[in-house]
């Protein structure tokens, strides 16, 4: 596994948390856990982005289990209820990645992430390739 798997593994759990928020808790959580640790190993870096996102986690279904109006997209109560740091776990974790082990997916997830939490261009008009031979 990879730090993007582990991007995605916060993406669903972010959704779990908006549209099945009862079914979170401290064992749902502890489980999850665990398969983040895998996907990203004993890094101490991508293990302090998780812990933000179980954080997080647990203040999004704390909203959405007070029965909160339906959504059109469960990215729409990561906003509303967390805002642009909501999306930092996953933007550190890619930030991590990137820094670690260059590639053309990390370097664009990179892009998508920042965008989200900074609303602002990383590396506008520049392509990995550019970028890499400037490293």
């Amino acid at each position: 596994m990879s730090a993007l798997d582990a991007v995605e593994l916060v993406d669903a759990l972010y959704r779990r948390a908006v549209e099945t928020a009862a079914e979170i808790d401290d064992s749902s959580l502890a489980e999850w856990m665990e398969e983040a640790f895998a996907a990203v190993g004993h890094d101490r870096e991508q293990a302090k982005a998780l812990r933000a996102a179980i954080r997080f986690t647990r203040k999004l279904a704390a909203r959405f289990a007070e029965g909160a109006a339906p959504l059109p997209d469960w990215r729409n109560g990561v906003d509303e209820v967390l805002g642009s740091r909501g999306w930092e776990p996953q933007l550190d974790l890619v930030r991590h990645a990137l820094a670690k082990s260059p590639s053309a997916e990390l370097f664009a997830a990179m892009k998508v992430r920042h965008r989200a939490v900074h609303f602002s261009e990383w590396m506008d008009g520049v392509e990995y390739a550019e970028w890499r031979s400037e490293r």
